[in-house]
């Protein structure tokens, strides 16, 4: 069941991003050209052509769909090169002080220092917050999330992070070889 809506929300994910430059609804721009899938971390590059122009992108995601229809949430994340790390967050969800944290058998390495990762606005970690966090998962053996979603229900979400190194390293070198 969970498997079913990981893909459910792929997908909705990918028609949401495919749109075209004026943001009308279209097939989209962007074909895969590399995927690995690292337990439940993606690997993915992509490009599209625009003229004689190639853009080429890599990233890491991970996508968790904790509630399905009719109270459909969800929460993902995001690695791109810089680095760069957005963590999506539904509008609405509220953490404790201490509910946003990476941890190492039991014990919390890393906590969310932004507030607003703690109330659902966006939660971006770029430069040396990005590094600190990358270090922190590489450390950690999970990141968990303890919270209640933006209809109320408590959550508690627990993403494991030990396949995490190889997909950051299946990240960099394939952002490294389109560069």
């Amino acid at each position: 069941m969970r498997l079913a809506l990981l893909c459910l929300a792929l997908l909705a994910a990918a028609a949401a991003g495919a749109q075209d430059r004026q943001g009308r609804v279209t097939p989209g721009e962007w074909v895969v050209d590399h995927h690995r899938a690292f337990g439940p971390w993606d690997a993915m590059c992509d490009h599209r052509v625009t003229g004689e122009m190639r853009e080429e992108r890599c990233y890491i995601r991970y996508v968790d769909v904790f509630s399905p229809r009719p109270d459909f949430a969800a929460q993902f994340l995001f690695v791109t090169p810089g680095p760069r790390i957005e963590i999506g967050i539904e509008p609405g969800t509220r953490f404790p002080e201490d509910g946003f944290r990476i941890e190492r058998d039991g014990a919390a390495l890393w906590s969310a220092p932004q507030a607003g990762c703690l109330v659902g606005l966006a939660c971006i970690f770029e430069d040396a917050e990005a590094e600190a966090l990358l270090a922190a998962m590489l450390a950690g053996d999970r990141f968990a999330f303890d919270f209640t979603d933006r209809h109320g229900a408590p959550q508690s979400l627990r993403w494991n992070l030990a396949p995490f190194a190889a997909a950051l390293a299946d990240f960099e070198a394939e952002a490294a070889r389109r560069q």
